[in-house]
């Protein structure tokens, strides 16, 4: 039993697809959000997505930025739920309906599919919440309603909160990442400067990026900029849970 919208969106495309062809359920134009909804261009799918909060743009930071993600689908819809779910006693279904009586459609904020050490890969479902929501008796009945849904497809699934998102990591990954949006056409110049740096590590990198945009005759910023991508394209190894002092050597950093 689907609503007009539902089969709406459906029609669409929404839900369906992986990769760059993958739209998904709930658009950030369609409602508004709690926190700070984002479209943000992704590295891995070359597509846009669209989050609804900060945790959930920090989760996907994090997500794209490991390398055993391979793709990441937001807002999932859970569209045959009913037919997956066999053990619906005391699922209350009834408390997810629209004004008409209409079935609402559950997502579950992220499908990421991963590849394990063996080089397999597999699916793993995970649901973004703040710890604040975790009080709440409609949000445990909908984590129920999801926990039943993923056991049954036997995919894993857990719940992400604020906690197992450090922002200092996140923060990084965002700095780094915005040099892998343009197209880069300087490998050699950041190797040239990759090299410059692990030869100079008891040496301040400001000091260091200062110095070899003289010697390269290099427009300002454009060694912080070589910086970002060796960063982000882990050529350079860092904590990059801690914060990025420039001021500091690059063994100060690791």
């Amino acid at each position: 039993m689907q609503n007009a919208k539902v089969k709406r969106f459906i029609k669409e495309g929404r839900g369906q697809g992986t990769g760059k062809d993958y739209i998904p359920w709930v658009k950030t134009s369609d409602y508004s959000s709690k926190g700070r909804a984002t479209r943000i261009q992704g590295i891995k799918t070359k597509r846009i997505h669209h989050l609804h909060s900060d945790n959930q743009l920090r989760a996907f930071l994090i997500f794209e930025h490991s390398e055993a993600v391979l793709d990441i689908r937001e807002s999932y819809p859970l569209l045959d739920l009913m037919e997956v779910i066999d053990d619906k006693e005391g699922l209350r279904l009834d408390k997810f309906t629209d004004a008409d009586g209409y079935p609402l459609i559950i997502c579950t904020t992220f499908l990421l599919t991963v590849r394990g050490e063996g080089g397999e890969e597999r699916l793993i479902a995970r649901t973004v919440k703040n710890t604040s929501e975790l009080a709440k008796k409609i949000t445990l009945e909908k984590l129920e309603i999801e926990r039943r849904y993923w056991e049954a497809r036997g995919v894993d699934w857990k719940i992400i909160t604020e906690k197992q998102l450090p922002r200092q990591l996140c923060e990084n990954i965002e700095w780094c990442r915005e040099t892998l949006l343009q197209d880069m056409q300087e490998d050699g110049l950041a190797n040239a400067l990759l090299a410059y740096i692990q030869n100079n590590t008891s040496i301040p990198i400001k000091l260091l990026l200062n110095e070899f945009e003289y010697e390269e005759g290099l427009e300002p910023g454009k060694a912080l900029w070589l910086f970002r991508y060796l960063l982000a394209t882990k050529c350079l190894e860092v904590n990059i849970e801690n914060a990025i002092n420039l001021a500091a050597t690059l063994e100060e950093l690791k």
